[in-house]
């Protein structure tokens, strides 16, 4: 009987809910849409929509969970470092295991929407890449370029779209593995078929480690219970409940001058106070509902519900004569709500011409509220450093804060093809946005505290247009599709408020990116051979750089205007002959350039970085790989990537040198599992893969060569 109330169930759902819509939807024929093309890849980032990436008007990437299993990959930015353009290593503001994503040679850390399963990872207003668990991926997919018209106010730079793997049948796996700085991990995951196309999924696992660095030790503990269920008529709902608790202990930047570190302090070693720490204790509800209302017509539905507890304390170095050093440090206690809801129409209709229309409503409500202090301290760098206690430095200040916004959007994109070789898209989005933030700070000694307030309300319009022409008929030859595209794209987001230094705490002004590429995507020997290449052109208004302040404390300002453009070569072949086979290259040319910009430094000179090059941006960076893996046997990886010289000054009087980074690794698959051996950074290239938002001319360090291995079984 349970089938019967099931399939009812689905069945009132979907009349009330088509009594609902389909007034206000468009009009749809009778006729089956036509079937979506099936290559190596299926996306759904660029249009909500199941696509074939040859015909999607921006470049695109994907990477898929089978892939990062058998390399090894632990970290995002292990998972994604090996696609073109991509520039991003282990280490940030945020953590030594975190990166700081780079696209068309932006690297902001907040430029980027980062979602898992359809919901913003952290949120949309500083993603917290700590979220992702990277052992339970189905596949990532990337979207490079502005995305607001779906996606919204954090989209306005690209994105990056995590999908988990669904439950399956019954059965499960666990594995345990281990390696380099003490590193070690289990993992279990089971599923359990209760009929009825009902599934529930349990997955969990831990980490621990000591960390390159010295006092940068972690631990990981991960859960997730999820429940998948189908009715007749291709209903479905898929929900997730996780949490996991994750401790990272901080480690130092490595301060610069000139070009070089400064004498004394040495990568491998923490300047960072003892006790310095990044923790979340996260919550996490994620469900995603899908019910077709007729032929061509469906209704989805993402909803997250997130709450983070941290811990965040981290210092930086203010002076030093390479023997002694004074720091500043902030020990806070943050709280991150987050509500997000999408629901949306997606319609596949006639109308002079093939529709694929999306249309809906977002919603994101967040609240960060927290509590902590500030302090100072003086340490010993040489020989080896001496730093006190966090418990052992008295309190400078006493300081609180609470930043909350509200999100809404409404939005509609509708792929026209008006004729075979040609798709249209034009798409529009109006955000309105509502921010208040509250910041006190009082130092001890002083009578009375230091309230900053500031709101901003304001309603924006993104949107793009964009056209996809087929230049072949019928295959040419070795060549199967030839396809070209033009898209125009326009974004905003508004900027993370500058809560660094309280007694001046404010909202930046919004951000807004505009953006034009061209394209050309090709594929050969009945597609086995993809060859894609872009060129864009982006224009970047008050994006959020740190300059040093009063006093000589770091603070956040608006950087006036920003240029980056470029070419993109995207070269994968999977062999028909050779099931299992990829070979992969990609050549990445950006040019990332300050268009307007001028600040003051602390003691008052005026310094005009016009047309100067953006720190630790590469003009020029490729990569190569070589994966095999088969069913059952023996497999294994080669990659490596190269950049080119690097600025490491706003004003380019320093660059960096340029660098090689190579990974291999090994596996055998069994019927009964899998044996994986990886190395990541085999030259021990120690070159800078990011610079600190916070830290004046400090720079995260590469972590050294490092080896894992790893066994799983299945059950």
């Amino acid at each position: 009987m349970k089938p019967v109330r099931d399939g009812r169930l689905a069945a009132r759902l979907k009349t009330a809910l088509g009594a609902l819509l389909l007034s206000a939807a468009p009009a749809v024929r009778g006729e089956e849409p036509p079937p979506v093309r099936q290559t190596a890849d299926v996306v759904v980032s660029a249009t909500k929509m199941p696509e074939d990436p040859a015909d999607i008007a921006a470049p695109v990437s994907t990477v898929t969970g089978e892939e990062l299993r058998r390399q090894g990959v632990k970290t995002v930015a292990e998972a994604i470092q090996d696609l073109v353009g991509i520039d991003t290593g282990n280490g940030s503001d945020n953590g030594p295991r975190l990166a700081n994503i780079g696209m068309w040679g932006l690297k902001e850390f907040d430029a980027l929407l980062v979602t898992v399963d359809g919901v913003p990872a952290g949120g949309p207003f500083n993603p917290s890449l700590s979220m992702i668990p990277i052992e339970e991926v189905d596949r990532i997919e990337i979207v490079k370029g502005p995305q607001g018209t779906l996606y919204g106010v954090s989209a306005f730079a690209g994105m990056v779209q995590v999908f988990t793997r669904p439950a399956s049948g019954s059965g499960g796996s666990v594995s345990v593995g281990g390696g380099s700085f003490g590193d070690r991990r289990w993992r279990l995951d089971y599923t359990r078929d209760f009929g009825s196309d009902f599934l529930v999924r349990i997955a969990g696992g831990q980490i621990r480690g000591d960390g390159w660095q010295e006092r940068t030790s972690y631990a990981t503990d991960r859960f997730s219970l999820e429940a998948d269920k189908k009715w007749e008529g291709g209903a479905s709902h898929r929900l997730i409940l996780s949490t996991y608790r994750d401790t990272s202990h901080f480690g130092s930047p490595l301060p610069v001058d000139a070009g070089q570190p400064i004498p004394g302090f040495q990568s491998g070693l923490n300047y960072a106070v003892d006790g310095a720490r990044l923790d979340h204790r996260v919550y996490a509800l994620t469900s995603n509902l899908q019910i077709p209302l007729k032929t061509g017509l469906k209704l989805e539905n993402t909803l997250g519900l997130t709450r983070d507890d941290q811990i965040s304390v981290r210092s930086y170095i203010d002076t030093t004569d390479g023997v002694t050093a004074t720091a500043t440090g902030l020990n806070l206690r943050p709280v991150e709500t987050t509500f997000y809801d999408d629901l949306r129409l997606l319609a596949d209709f006639s109308l002079a011409g093939q529709h694929r229309l999306v249309g809906g409503a977002a919603l994101t409500w967040g609240r960060t509220t927290g509590d902590g202090h500030g302090f100072d301290f003086d340490l010993v760098v040489s020989p080896q450093p001496i730093v006190p206690k966090l418990e052992d430095i008295p309190n400078g200040d006493n300081r609180s804060f609470m930043d909350r916004r509200t999100f809404f959007g409404l939005y509609v994109n509708d792929e026209w093809t008006p004729v075979r070789w040609l798709t249209v898209t034009l798409g529009a989005r109006y955000d309105r946005v509502s921010e208040a933030l509250t910041s006190t700070v009082q130092e001890i000694g002083r009578p009375a505290p230091d309230v900053a307030e500031d709101t901003y309300n304001d309603g924006q319009w993104s949107g793009g247009v964009s056209a996809l022409t087929r230049i072949l008929e019928k295959p040419v030859g070795p060549l199967d599709v030839v396809n070209a595209y033009v898209s125009l794209k326009s974004n905003f987001k508004p900027a993370a408020p500058n809560v660094l230094e309280a007694e001046s705490a404010r909202i930046l002004q919004p951000e807004r990116a505009r953006s034009g590429e061209i394209g050309i995507k090709t594929r050969w020997l009945e597609k086995t051979l993809s060859f894609d290449v872009t060129f864009f052109h982006m224009n970047f208004e008050n994006m959020v750089v740190s300059t040093l302040g009063p006093g000589g404390l770091p603070a956040l300002v608006n950087a006036g205007e920003e240029r980056f453009q470029g070419t993109e070569l995207d070269l994968q072949w999977r062999p028909a002959a050779v099931k299992g086979l990829l070979l992969a290259a990609g050549y990445a040319h950006h040019d990332a350039t300050f268009v307007n910009f001028s600040f003051l430094t602390p003691d008052g000179q005026l310094r005009v970085v016009d047309g100067m090059r953006l720190e630790l941006v590469p003009r020029d960076m490729w990569n190569a790989r070589l994966a095999y893996g088969a069913e059952k046997g023996p497999g294994g990886f080669l990659a490596v990537r190269h950049q080119n010289i690097r600025p490491l000054t706003r004003r380019n009087t320093f660059y960096t040198d340029s660098f090689y980074e190579w990974d291999a690794g090994a596996t055998w698959s069994f019927a009964w599992g899998m044996v994986s051996v990886t190395g990541r950074n085999l030259g021990d290239s120690r070159h800078y893969i990011s610079d600190s938002e916070i830290g004046d001319s400090q720079f995260y360090v590469a972590p050294p060569r490092r080896v894992t291995a790893e066994l799983t079984f299945k059950f």
